[in-house]
């Protein structure tokens, strides 16, 4: 069998398994207890040949982490990685990257029935049909206030431009568009991950692994938009159609008020989900650029306390 017949067997394989999960629990991601027991008995498709150290970091909690040097382009350390993680809101950095092949920062999109497609509990950039924004303040939507409903116009748009088809009816739209998320996944090498939504919320089929998060938080930081606003602390924002909003990133380690405020963090993304929570960080440490992401936190704030242990143990 070839490399890639291989690929998409192991992640049918794992496919398969996260919907007998899901068909077992019924509220898997509404059930904090239950997702954990289901989430220990999950296998992940851990395909690439790498000798990566495994030994757990002094102090952490998360339940699986891992250190990328982004300078020397090489993953320093995972643990967990035998499991599959779940995303959540760091979905957004492949929606970014996948929409950015087909529509230029400055491009202007008009919301449309989209922007209401969110899930509740959604974390919001306050846009809603009609509204018209640029697509990087889309961007800038997605990475600071991690609003869900950026990531559906975004994606709406992109989906049209895929399809060739501006006329294109939304729902359909985001299906094309997230065909072309999985797409674009394996063609920057991630190969244990199905995507099912562009902003990672509410949908137990979104999943991941370790490796392939890294992988797409390396492409995304090394794109100027993206590192344009993933490090900002906030924003206020004018929208092309006239709407003024003030946006605030929901990276704690970026606030200037923080108790988990360090200058060494520049950016990335964080992911929530009910009693599982994520952050994918950017770190300059002595002039080393490391991409740290730690998932599966219990308590929201303890992602903080995480990346900033694994950041010290950098030197």
């Amino acid at each position: 069998m070839t490399k890639s017949g291989i690929k998409r067997a192991v992640l049918a394989a794992v496919v398969l398994l996260t919907a007998a999960a899901v068909a077992v629990t019924g509220a898997y991601f509404y059930n904090r207890n239950r997702r954990r027991q289901e989430f220990e008995a999950l296998p992940a498709a851990v395909l690439h040949d790498n000798d990566i150290d495994s030994s757990p970091i002094s102090g952490v909690k998360a339940m699986q982490y891992f250190v990328y040097d982004l300078s020397n382009e090489k993953i320093l350390n995972e643990v967990g990685a035998e499991k599959v993680v779940y995303p959540a809101s760091c979905t957004k950095l492949l929606t970014i990257m996948t929409a950015l092949q087909y529509i230029s920062p400055d491009e202007l999109i008009t919301a449309g029935e989209e922007a209401s497609f969110i899930a509740p509990g959604s974390s919001i950039a306050y846009i809603k049909s009609g509204m018209t924004l640029s697509a990087e303040m889309l961007i800038e939507g997605m990475l600071l206030p991690s609003g869900n409903d950026a990531a559906y116009v975004l994606a709406a748009a992109a989906g049209r431009k895929i399809a060739n088809d501006p006329d294109l009816p939304a729902h359909r739209a985001i299906e094309v568009f997230v065909a072309e998320m999985n797409e674009y996944s394996e063609n920057i090498g991630m190969c244990g991950s199905n995507f099912t939504v562009p902003d990672g919320y509410g949908d137990e089929r979104n999943f991941s692994t370790l490796e392939d998060m890294a992988i797409i938080s390396a492409h995304a930081f090394k794109n100027e938009t993206v590192s344009k606003y993933c490090g900002l602390y906030s924003d206020n924002v004018v929208y092309e159609s006239g709407e003024s909003n003030e946006w605030t990133n929901t990276n704690e380690c970026l606030w200037p008020s923080s108790d988990y405020y360090d200058e060494r963090i520049c950016g990335l993304k964080t992911g929530s989900l009910d009693g599982y929570y994520n952050l994918i960080a950017a770190a300059n440490v002595n002039g080393t650029v490391y991409i740290i992401g730690v998932f599966g936190e219990e308590n929201k704030r303890q992602r903080f306390e995480d990346i900033l242990r694994i950041t010290d143990s950098l030197g």
